[in-house]
């Protein structure tokens, strides 16, 4: 996919890699059962029943009661985009089939029958039924339903405020600021000026702009937290057709104000779905609420824009954010089930906190947990060139290249289990390229060793390490990225507010019946208070006086449904109540 703005890399986009054993894969394939294994009559029923056809099947239930429209679109996209990324035909054959039966039900006229909201998740559908599913029908029909749009959809656009979060009335246009993004990819990818002209219709300058000149907007309300994370990558998307620099720096600007006052620890933004005043709220919302942020929903968000800002300026530090989110966020989440049972919010009190599903089946976060699980493939490697780099330390592969001219590159690791990540390299001819890794903000002292012999390859931290050599078929790159103990301050005016940190992963202590605090003062006390007991990055409390239990800490994506535990911790804490 390219468009008017140069990218200094380009992702896989969902071809040529394939996830090898391990964590993420395990999520990967446990997720397509699911997915897969929902009726399609079930999926279908409430389109069929709406345009009075026969419909078999059951009602799905909880948000998808009356219909799936709310989340037909996410299911359409994650599907194409996992059958395209594991060459899983029966998956394909299914999205397809999906998608035939919809039309059915669809009249001349392109009336879908949606809200904006549900709509919009149908363009992303159909545009990657037509990139990852060589779907012929998508795009012609996407068009004839943007005609319908376009004639009977509200254009109030009034901006969300702390009254109206996700800027819905006066007539249901919650989120309508995210139209552009897939509509700007259904222009790139087809010509075809009506999908443009109407995305150029919902830009959301008057959120956007906040950040054309500064990464210190003052007076950012507290509008919903996901969606105007989301309403970025249309920004993204408006430079990719524009180029106009406007809103590339906007990008980056919100990225950088995102991270330095949205954001937890996991990667997670967003305590009662609303992004919070950089005053201190971020870290007073540890105190009263379990609701910290939308996980599948935010991590997809996150996903988009860390990997557009990754493309357009060719920087290595937006990686981080992704692998944050994988580690602790999407990663950490409990399983979708196939009766739609849904990790929601994670959860991150001061107190006892818990993983628990949502309390209806088949919430948006249903949608987004397919996608944000498929994302894993188009987010280890990236191109450019002459260039390969390794943004993920996960076991996979790529092929890069074609024919005789091919480079195979297989990554084993434990990561973030173990510091060392293995890379071997097999190839038809010798070869001259550049092959990077990055190089995370938090890491000291990462090396790297090619057939034996140690270089002098590695950049400062948030940066590509890069090599460039001749490459033979079986040579080996052995990378370390050491990891330490560290405390991430949930925000500057709660520096004593902390969360435990080895390397990229977020640990959480169990909580049982005996609840006492770690009795740490800075940051100097970890190695006094904490001893690594194993396997990976497992830790016991070292307790000052004997206990009947021993009180352990490991990582967040360990913790399983209901478990107790915490992720947050007070400095100089002296007794829990």
């Amino acid at each position: 996919m390219s468009g008017a703005a140069a990218r200094e890399l380009e992702t896989f986009e969902y071809r040529h890699v394939r996830l090898l054993p391990g964590m993420l894969q395990q999520q990967v394939a446990r997720t397509r059962d699911v997915y897969f294994s929902v009726p399609n009559d079930d999926i279908l029923k409430g389109f069929r029943r709406q345009a009075g056809l026969p419909a078999p099947g059951k009602d799905m239930g909880g948000w998808a009661a009356r219909t799936s429209a709310g989340i037909f679109g996410q299911l359409l996209s994650g599907m194409a985009r996992l059958a395209c990324a594991t060459d899983d035909r029966p998956l394909r054959d299914k999205a397809l089939a999906l998608f035939e039966g919809w039309l059915e039900t669809v009249p001349p006229d392109g009336n879908v029958n949606m809200s904006m909201y549900a709509w919009e998740k149908l363009v992303c559908g159909l545009v990657d039924l037509r990139l990852y599913a060589d779907c012929d029908r998508a795009l012609p029909t996407l068009a004839r339903t943007t005609e319908w749009a376009s004639r009977t959809f509200d254009r109030s656009r009034n901006p969300a405020d702390e009254f109206d979060f996700w800027g819905e009335y006066p007539a249901d246009t919650h989120e309508w600021y995210t139209l552009p993004e897939n509509l700007y990819r259904a222009y790139i990818i087809s010509g075809n000026p009506a999908f443009k002209e109407f995305a150029d219709i919902w830009r959301y300058e008057h959120f956007w702009s906040r950040f054309a000149e500064t990464d210190e907007p003052e007076g950012v309300p507290p509008v919903h937290a996901y969606s105007h994370v989301n309403t970025l990558s249309s920004a993204a998307m408006t430079y990719a057709v524009t180029a106009d620099e406007r809103y590339l720096r906007i990008c980056e600007n919100a990225c950088d104000y995102l991270l330095r006052t949205q954001c937890y620890a996991t990667g997670g933004f967003g305590p009662d779905e609303r992004l919070m005043p950089p005053d201190g709220s971020l870290g007073r919302s540890l105190e009263l609420l379990g609701d910290h942020a939308e996980i599948p929903c935010g991590s997809w968000a996150g996903f988009k824009l860390s990997r557009y800002l990754m493309t357009f300026t060719g920087q290595a530090r937006f990686g981080d954010w992704i692998e944050t989110i994988i580690y602790n966020a999407i990663g950490a989440a409990l399983p979708t089930q196939p009766e739609g049972r849904t990790f929601y919010y994670g959860d991150y009190r001061l107190s006892t906190g818990a993983k628990q599903y949502y309390w209806h089946a088949w919430p948006c976060c249903s949608g987004t947990y397919l996608q944000a699980t498929a994302a894993y493939h188009d987010l280890v490697y990236l191109t450019r060139p002459g260039a390969l780099y390794v943004n993920l330390f996960v076991p996979s592969q790529v092929t890069w290249g074609e024919g005789e001219d091919a480079v195979l590159v297989r990554q084993e690791t434990d990561y973030p289990e173990s510091e060392a990540i293995n890379l071997q390299l097999y190839m038809h001819d010798p070869a001259t390229f550049v092959l990077g890794f990055r190089v995370p903000a938090w890491c000291r002292g990462a090396s790297v060793v090619v057939n034996g012999e140690r270089l002098d390859a590695c950049t400062a931290a948030g940066g590509w390490a890069t090599i460039e050599r001749e490459w033979r078929s079986g040579d080996h790159v052995a990378i370390r990225i050491p990891m330490e103990l560290r405390l991430a301050p949930v925000d500057t005016q709660h520096p004593d507010r902390v969360a435990l940190m080895h390397g990229p992963v977020v640990l959480a202590m169990h909580e049982a019946c005996c609840r006492r605090p770690l009795l740490m003062e800075t940051g100097a006390d970890l190695p006094s208070r904490l001893v690594e007991v194993g396997p990976g990055p497992r830790f016991r409390v070292a307790d000052t006086r004997p206990e009947r239990h021993a009180r352990f800490l490991e990582p967040f994506y360990r913790m399983q449904e209901g478990w107790p535990y915490r992720v947050y911790f007070d400095l100089g804490e002296r007794w829990l109540y």
